[in-house]
């Protein structure tokens, strides 16, 4: 990893404690404090500083209330701009940012040839991150004004650093973005993907000899659960017996 690169850590469950560390009595959590925010992210700078200030955002009550992968996209998101201050802009600090700042990464995200080159969609989640974050800083007091310029959803001018920007979005979002493009799959479409990708059969329904998955019908039961529930792949993930229906409960299944 570049020593430029800002590290997105997580925050462990709990704290590994010496067996004996010679502490008095009732100063272990004090020493050892039980963090609020199990599994939460935090940002390291290149020189593996743990910004005081910065670090709070993730303790802000608009981002814990976040979904674990949308607080985790959200850092690497905000990461990422950083480490573009650090190696591109001559070490600048998060606080000195500026729309300079914010159009130079533009450029080198979308449309510089040594860039990533990013999708419209792509570029409008970081840009709605880091938003997001500078929105927060000016409200703290952190930062003057917000590198992210805006405009009214009126079409008019919007004041830079305004902190009140709820009726405005960023000047800098992609408008190549098609949102309507959504494509669904037939039901005897996915039972057919279902079938011949998890369960390994052939186009008539029978086994296929050089099939050689594990847990078939496991795999198969899953993909059916995510499909008819909309749940997120760590949600599922996640799931334990308690958290299923009991018998004693009305019947909602439906064949898919």
């Amino acid at each position: 990893m570049l020593l430029s690169s800002w590290r997105v850590c997580i925050t462990e469950t709990r704290v590994a404690r010496p067996s004996d560390y010679g502490a008095p009595e009732g100063a272990e959590r004090i020493f050892f404090p039980e963090d609020p925010f199990p599994g939460s992210p935090f940002l390291l700078s290149p020189s593996f500083e743990y910004d005081v200030d910065l670090n709070s955002y993730f303790r802000n009550p608009s981002f814990v209330t976040m979904s674990p992968i949308s607080q985790l996209g959200y850092a690497r998101n905000i990461a990422a701009f950083l480490s573009f201050l650090t190696s591109a802009r001559s070490g600048s600090s998060w606080r000195d940012v500026n729309e300079d700042d914010h159009v130079a990464y533009l450029i080198w995200r979308r449309r510089d040839a040594s860039g990533p080159r990013v999708s419209g969609a792509t570029w409008n989640r970081e840009v709605a991150a880091v938003n997001n974050f500078y929105r927060w800083a000016v409200r703290k007091g952190f930062v003057a004004a917000n590198p992210i310029p805006h405009h009214a959803r009126d079409g008019r001018s919007h004041t830079p650093g305004r902190i009140d920007d709820r009726g405005s979005s960023p000047t800098t979002y992609s408008r190549d973005v098609n949102r309507d493009n959504i494509e669904w799959i037939p039901q005897a479409s996915y039972r057919r993907w279902r079938d011949t990708g998890m369960k390994g059969m052939n186009a008539d329904g029978l086994p296929r000899p050089a099939f050689r998955g594990r847990w078939a019908t496991r795999n198969a039961v899953f993909c059916d659960l995510m499909v008819r529930t909309g749940l997120r792949l760590a949600e599922q993930s996640s799931l334990t017996v308690f958290d299923l229906p009991s018998e004693h409960q009305p019947v909602s299944y439906q064949r898919f």
